[in-house]
C-alpha cells in the first residue's frame, strides 16, 4: 500500500495541463479584446508603462490598463499606449515602455513554461528584434492591483510590492525543443503555486541574471504568448500560499490511506504466525 501510495504520489506530481491561448479566447484574429477578458478559465489583463501619445513614454515606470490583440497564429500579444489595432506587431514588448500579461488561474498553479508564438528573435519586424521576457508569481496575500504599484518597472518595485521573480529568459524566441518542453518555450518550472502569475517584456529593473543560455537586455524584445503550461493544486504537487511546500488535500488523504494499510499490515503479522 505505501510503495503504491508514493508511486500514485509520483504520478500525480507529474500531472500538468496546458492553455492554448488562441484557442481559449474568443474573437476574430487581430480583435482587441479590451483590457480584460476570459479565456476558458483563465482571466487575462494587460498593462503596459507606455501611455502618453505617440508611444514615446519609455522612462515611465508605472503600469497602467492596456489592451489585449488576439493573434489566431500568432498568440496573445499588448497594445500599449497609442499603438491602436493597426500601428506596430501588437505583441508584449519594450520598446516604448514595458508591456505585460497577468495571468489569473481558477486555482493556484505552478508554471512551468511559456511559450512564445510570433516574436522578434525569428520574425524580425523594424526595431523589434529580440525576445526576452521575465515571469514572476503573486506571492502576497489579497488579490494584485498592478496599477497601483508605484515605479512597478523601477527596482524592487514589483518585488516590494509582493510578486516574486521567477526568473528572466533570454532570446526564448530561438530556443530549441529540449525534453518534453517545445521550441520557443521558457523553462519556468519553480517551486512557487499562485493564482495570479505575470508575463512581462524584460526590463533592466528586473536584473540581469539570466534564466538560460542567453543574455537578456532591455531594448527591441517582442513576443505574443501562444501556450502556458503548468500544474495546479488539483493535479498534483505541493500547494501553499505564497509559494510554501505544503502537501496538497489529496497527497495528504493518499498518505492517509498508505499509513493505514502499514498498520493494518503489522496487526495481521503475529495472528499469521
Amino acid at each position: 500500500m505505501a510503495g503504491l501510495t508514493l508511486v500514485t504520489m509520483g504520478l500525480l506530481a507529474q500531472a500538468g495541463s496546458s492553455w492554448n491561448l488562441p484557442n481559449l479566447c474568443p474573437g476574430a484574429s487581430g480583435q482587441n479584446l479590451g483590457s480584460t477578458a476570459t479565456c476558458g478559465d483563465l482571466t487575462l489583463s494587460a498593462y503596459s508603462t507606455a501611455v502618453s501619445s505617440n508611444n514615446t513614454t519609455a522612462n515611465n515606470t508605472n503600469f497602467s490598463a492596456s489592451a489585449l490583440i488576439y493573434e489566431w497564429t500568432g498568440g496573445l500579444g499588448v497594445v500599449g499606449g497609442t499603438e491602436g489595432n493597426t500601428n506596430g506587431p501588437h505583441a508584449i514588448d519594450n520598446r516604448y515602455g514595458v508591456d505585460a500579461l497577468m495571468v489569473k488561474f481558477s486555482e493556484a498553479t505552478s508554471l512551468s513554461g511559456v511559450t512564445v508564438g510570433w516574436n522578434g528573435s525569428n520574425n524580425p519586424t523594424g526595431s523589434y528584434v529580440d525576445s526576452d521576457l521575465s515571469v514572476f508569481a503573486w506571492t502576497a496575500p489579497g488579490t494584485p492591483q498592478l496599477d497601483s504599484i508605484a515605479g512597478a518597472t523601477s527596482p524592487s518595485g514589483l518585488t516590494g510590492a509582493g510578486w516574486t521573480l521567477i526568473g528572466n529568459y533570454g532570446d526564448v524566441g530561438n530556443l530549441p525543443s529540449v525534453g518534453n518542453l517545445p521550441s520557443k518555450t521558457a523553462d519556468t518550472t519553480n517551486g512557487f503555486y499562485s493564482s495570479y502569475w505575470l508575463i512581462s517584456a524584460y526590463s533592466s529593473a528586473y536584473g540581469d541574471t539570466s534564466k538560460t543560455n542567453y543574455a537578456v537586455g532591455q531594448g527591441n524584445d517582442a513576443f505574443k504568448v501562444l501556450v502556458l503550461a503548468g500544474t495546479t493544486c488539483s493535479e498534483g504537487g505541493t500547494c501553499g500560499g505564497g509559494g510554501g511546500n505544503v502537501p496538497e488535500p489529496g497527497s495528504l488523504a493518499l498518505m492517509g490511506l498508505a499509513m493505514a494499510g502499514f498498520v493494518a499490515s503489522r496487526r495481521r503479522k503475529p495472528a499469521a504466525a
